[in-house]
């Protein structure tokens, strides 16, 4: 029988698209002055915080590809990346209070920058590196931490809200476990 507490990744995978979906909103409309929001950070850190190693994994997956697929990398470098920051998140996790909306906040921060640190490296690195304008990422990487301050407490409680609907209790499992 299908359970959604074994499938949580499910739950969080649904709330990761319909986030994405509303930042391509925001994107489109920012088209305009050639800027670009960037949340992949915020999905990951949740993932990483608040779900086991697996469950977050396979909820970053379909995230990941879908990504990709709207990328101008090699097909699946964001899911290489995606998955080493879901690993290096989950390695630290273990020393951190997962319920701290600040920790969730700064990891979130941190992962975002990373996105940006190796998308610009591998763009650079890549025949067409010469067309960077490294200004122009900075702005988005700037604007991109804005959106993640604002948004990340609020996605943080929808997102475990919504597992609650279905009957899932990350902060009583996570008591439980300790």
């Amino acid at each position: 029988m299908f359970s959604l507490s074994k499938n949580r990744w499910l739950v969080v995978s649904m709330g990761h698209f319909i986030a994405l979906f509303l930042i391509t909103q925001l994107n489109y409309y920012l088209a305009i002055v050639s800027m670009n929001v960037i949340i992949t950070g915020m999905l990951i850190s949740y993932s990483a915080l608040m779900l086991s190693y697996s469950q977050g994994l396979f909820s970053l997956i379909p995230i990941a590809f879908y990504l990709d697929s709207k990328s101008p990398l090699p097909f699946g470098s964001t899911l290489a990346i995606t998955v080493a920051l879901h690993s290096l998140v989950v390695g630290f996790r273990n020393r951190l209070r997962r319920e701290s909306i600040p920790l969730g906040i700064f990891v979130s921060q941190s992962v975002n920058l990373l996105i940006f640190l190796g998308y610009s490296f591998f763009i650079a690195s890549s025949p067409f590196g010469h067309t960077v304008n490294y200004f122009h990422t900075a702005l988005n990487l700037i604007l991109s931490s804005i959106v993640v301050a604002i948004v990340n407490q609020s996605f943080f409680v929808l997102q475990t809200e919504a597992l609650s609907f279905f009957g899932i209790r990350l902060a009583e499992e996570q008591r439980e476990s300790r």
